[in-house]
């Protein structure tokens, strides 16, 4: 049996449960291991040959950067091994320059349906089962991966257990589903029981909680050329320094700080430091409207004078290439945050996540903070109405997709956590303060 039949066992599955109208995942995992083994997926690889190990990360681009050092320890763990690395489409511009993997795949567009994301998974499994991969390590964040990760035929599959994962989204109506799922895995590793403080740690934990193989090197890594570099240092050369990166945008709108508050930060900081430059970031209709309002509430003169406007003008090298040469990050808490702590670039940052929030399963704000860079984080002090609840709320912090509580946060605050940030880039003090 070759991956051609691997596909069409996969196919005929689909015929089956689809006219059942249930998938039965123990049913399923009996149908398909009888297959993988009759193929030689189940059967070690010989003393002398070439491993293949898979990586799938399906989460954005933060989340991407903070399991960069993972990525860097699982090439450390396998030198000679061949590595594939699953990532979504947002991430394959930075991943495609990454030098521990040999190849790098992008996820497709999954659909909103079981049997769709069913389908897709399979899909993608074709070229996965012909690698014949000896181990997977599944970052876990959405419902498919689990399946993805089992239909690509590798031995030994290393995952956090589902009861871990928040967003295993369009299954949530069958429970049962969802608890069964532990099923795809064969060795688990809890990313919250290591005794570290952040999700680096998290990622971490696959490597030097689950395997025993410390790490040394907990830094992270982001992946640009040399002519990214190059190109980002001859056009901010035309401009005068300080120079402080602005991003307004990302995926959840709660943790969008208002761009008139940005914008009268600016001029309080343009107040102390007259050369001062600021490099607008960001991509998509939304962020083209918060960088028109940036430019309308500072007015058209200095926005001209103090304020590069990059919006939908670059990809993620090139912001990553930018930021490493920037003198602070002021902005969201976004992918483009964490891209700039991974190359030293010191936050400022505005959070959703009230101070007087109870916990789930571990502080969002610290568990997410700017990594191993000076930092400060503002932070309300009180959930506004529809946040202030006792029973377990959405795990970012603010409850409504919008601005909501952070628009509580006034200009001045982040402005005197600018000054403390400044202080703690003198005093080289590489950990976050968190103010409100």
């Amino acid at each position: 049996m070759n991956d051609k039949q691997i596909i069409n066992a996969l196919n005929k599955y689909a015929e089956k449960f689809i006219k059942a109208k249930n998938f039965d995942v123990k049913d399923f995992i009996n149908f398909m291991e009888e297959k993988f083994s009759s193929a030689g997926y189940r059967t070690p690889p010989k003393i002398g040959e070439k491993l293949n190990v898979l990586i799938i990360h399906d989460a954005g681009i933060g989340d991407f950067v903070l399991q960069s050092g993972a990525i860097r320890e699982i090439r450390r763990l396998y030198p000679a091994a061949n590595i594939t690395l699953v990532v979504n489409i947002g991430s394959v511009n930075l991943a495609e320059h990454c030098p521990y993997v040999d190849e790098v795949i992008s996820l497709k567009e999954f659909g909103k349906d079981f049997t769709s994301m069913y389908k897709t998974c399979a899909e993608m499994a074709q070229k996965l089962l012909r690698c014949r991969q000896d181990i997977c390590y599944a970052f876990i964040h959405r419902a498919w991966t689990p399946f993805l990760m089992y239909m690509s035929g590798a031995r030994i599959r290393i995952a956090p257990p589902v009861k871990e994962i928040d967003d295993l989204c369009f299954m949530s109506k069958n429970n049962a589903m969802l608890k069964s799922l532990d099923f795809f895995a064969t060795d688990f590793v809890s990313m919250f029981a290591y005794n570290g403080e952040h999700m680096v740690d998290g990622f971490l934990s696959m490597i030097d909680s689950a395997l025993k193989a410390p790490v040394d090197n907990r830094e992270l890594e982001v992946w640009y050329t040399a002519l990214d570099l190059t190109a980002a240092q001859n056009f901010l050369e035309k401009y005068s320094r300080p120079i402080y990166a602005v991003a307004m945008g990302g995926v959840e709108f709660m943790k969008h700080y208002p761009p008139k508050k940005y914008a009268k930060l600016a001029e309080k900081i343009l107040i102390d430091e007259p050369t001062a430059t600021f490099v607008i970031l960001g991509g998509g209709n939304d962020d083209l409207k918060s960088a028109q309002i940036f430019k309308q509430t500072l007015g058209e003169k200095i926005f001209n004078k103090h304020v590069i406007d990059f919006t939908n003008k670059i990809n993620f090298r090139q912001l990553a290439a930018i930021l490493s040469l920037c003198d602070m990050y002021i902005g969201n808490d976004t992918g483009a945050m964490h891209v700039a702590a991974a190359v030293k670039c010191p936050v400022l940052t505005p959070n959703c996540f009230a101070e007087n929030l109870p916990h789930r399963k571990f502080d969002s704000v610290r568990y997410f903070c700017p990594y191993h860079v000076p930092s400060v984080v503002a932070q309300p002090k009180y959930a506004l109405d529809g946040c202030k609840v006792t029973k377990p709320y959405d795990s970012m912090g603010c409850r409504v997709n919008k601005p909501h509580c952070i628009t509580q946060i006034e200009p001045e605050t982040l402005y005197h956590g600018y000054h403390l940030l400044k202080v703690r880039i003198a005093d080289k003090i590489n950990t976050p303060l968190y103010i409100n």
